[in-house]
């Protein structure tokens, strides 16, 4: 709540300062074509502060080119022809020099991209940073350089002096502060031309055995950060291979060794010694880099088991194997189709999902855990627009129980209707987003409505009842044999039928789903106390394999 409340202020602020740098520009140009010559300094000024807010919204060569016609119109307008002259020549370097910095910038940022930066393994650390603080000066010269000329042309005396003297020594910092901006990226660039060797040596020392290779985007790192802990717990060499900085900034604590390189070429000569088992966690078209390396066993193990069409891609066909949770995920290939031979499937559990015999919060909490869109069409992959609002607003009227609100990191990427739904939501919680792990989060509550999704899968290792929002209104019987995952639990029909016997099992009351949630336990997950070891056991398999 408080991070989205600093956002919308930030927002807002930006928003604001937007809008006061263009008047303030307009006034500027206004005060000079009138003869004001203290209204072009004051604007001048005020523009420049605005600029100090939005300098990434607004191009800084459109507002030194305003704020140098500005000096001009106005030592046109007050001054003689030889302060006239000057205050051309100067605004045509100080635009000229300001037009070329973008050019420059992007010569000196393509020298100084790394070819690979690291996290927990020996080498070379190099930070990602820009010389922010070299890029605020140069704007605060050009901004005083500019009021300076301003006070300057407006007239004689001690101000006019004054203000020579400030637009003289401003002016003259700018390209300084610019060659020192550029040359420190090119040292940094000189440093990173050696991180691929230091980064390979570190391999060559580690020799990974197991490789968990991710190339998502920063909004969907939740898709290989819940494989962390799994590999961190095989005890084996293992390496995190990213392939976007961002995500390397987003992906969070862990212990395990971390590289990451946008470049392809980059990833093929990396040093990996036959053989190395790599997991891939999504079908990315980016994941061909580490696909077409011979030295790898290449292993599909997804982001969680459920009925959505996504958990059987017909990419799954290039893997060399696939491991699902258990003989519900077995046959989900079987029957769908798309050409993945049995044999290459294996059921390891879901390491991630650990049985606990913690016992629920007090007072009961329920969970309301809606998916995303999706990539699709589907109108009700998610029940968050359908229902969601008034689904919450039913709970918070249901006395003796505490509500949670987890949605999908993605909600909202594509449809603004869930967007909508989802700030309808908030305002009914005052802001409360559940942000804890997520095991920690269906380890605590009593309860759990959601989607179709592997949360629903996950939530079986703790035995307490669960609920899926039927958007489709299918029923439930019809529910329970299009998405097998519903069959342990109750089916809520769009008008929120069958809510009541939800809260009342989920409560103590009487629980008609549990034999059948106990059964489904075992068809989806197997048993979750042997996950980690046969997670643990088909990397041995593979590895042995040679």
């Amino acid at each position: 709540m408080l991070r989205q409340a600093l956002s919308d202020v930030v927002s807002g602020l930006v928003l604001a300062s937007s809008a006061l740098l263009l008047l303030a520009l307009i006034a500027a140009i206004t005060a000079a074509a009138t003869g004001s010559g203290w209204g072009t300094v004051v604007a001048l000024a005020i523009s420049g502060a605005a600029e100090m807010i939005v300098r990434r919204r607004w191009t800084a060569v459109e507002c030194a080119a305003v704020r140098m016609l500005a000096v001009v119109l106005l030592a046109a307008r007050t001054a003689g022809a030889g302060i006239v002259i000057g205050s051309v020549v100067m605004a045509g370097l100080v635009v000229t020099a300001i037009a070329v910095a973008g050019p420059l910038r992007a010569v000196t940022t393509r020298l100084q991209r790394p070819q690979v930066v690291t996290r927990n393994l020996d080498g070379l650390v190099i930070p990602r940073i820009t010389a922010t603080w070299l890029t605020t000066i140069r704007g605060l010269a050009e901004t005083v350089g500019a009021v300076g000329l301003a006070a300057a042309a407006s007239g004689g005396g001690r101000g006019a002096a004054i203000g020579g003297l400030a637009a003289g020594t401003s002016l003259a910092v700018l390209p300084v502060a610019r060659l020192a901006e550029r040359g420190l990226a090119l040292v940094r660039a000189g440093l990173r031309g050696k991180s691929l060797e230091v980064a390979s040596d570190a391999l060559r020392r580690l020799q990974p055995q197991v490789v968990l290779y991710f190339a998502g985007g920063p909004s969907e790192v939740y898709q290989v950060r819940m494989w962390l802990e799994p590999v961190a717990r095989l005890g084996r060499p293992a390496l995190v291979v990213l392939r976007d900085f961002d995500v390397l900034d987003a992906l969070g604590p862990t212990t395990l060794p971390v590289l990451c390189t946008p470049y392809n070429g980059t990833l093929a000569r990396l040093p990996l010694a036959e053989p190395v088992v790599t997991l891939f966690v999504t079908h990315s078209g980016n994941n061909h880099g580490m696909l077409r390396r011979p030295e790898i066993r290449s292993v599909f193990v997804g982001h969680g088991d459920s009925d959505k069409p996504d958990s059987v891609n017909r990419n799954a066909r290039v893997y060399d194997e696939v491991w699902v949770a258990g003989p519900l995920g077995r046959r989900r290939y079987a029957e769908s189709g798309i050409g993945v031979d049995d044999s290459r499937i294996v059921e390891i559990g879901r390491p991630q999902a650990q049985p606990t015999s913690r016992a629920p919060d007090d007072p009961p909490t329920i969970v309301y855990a809606p998916t995303w869109e999706g990539w699709g069409d589907d109108p009700h992959h998610s029940s968050l627009a359908h229902a969601g609002p008034a689904l919450v607003r039913a709970l918070q009227a249901a006395p003796g129980i505490r509500v949670r609100y987890r949605p999908h990191p993605l909600t909202g990427k594509r449809d603004p209707a869930l967007r909508q739904a989802h700030r309808e939501i908030l305002r009914l919680l005052d802001g409360a987003v559940d942000t804890a792990p997520l095991e920690q989060t269906l380890g605590s509550c009593a309860g759990l409505i959601a989607d179709v999704s592997s949360v629903v899968n996950d939530f079986l290792v703790f035995d307490r009842p669960y609920a899926v929002v039927d958007t489709r209104g299918l029923g439930p019987a019809a529910m329970r044999r299009q998405f097998p995952s519903t069959a342990g639990g109750f089916v809520i029909s769009p008008d929120l039928g069958g809510l009541t016997e939800f809260l009342a099992a989920a409560t103590g009351g009487s629980d008609p789903t549990q034999r059948a949630r106990r059964k489904l336990l075992r068809d989806a997950l197997g048993d979750p106390a042997t996950a980690q070891q046969r997670f643990a056991d088909a990397v041995e398999r593979l590895l042995a394999k040679g």
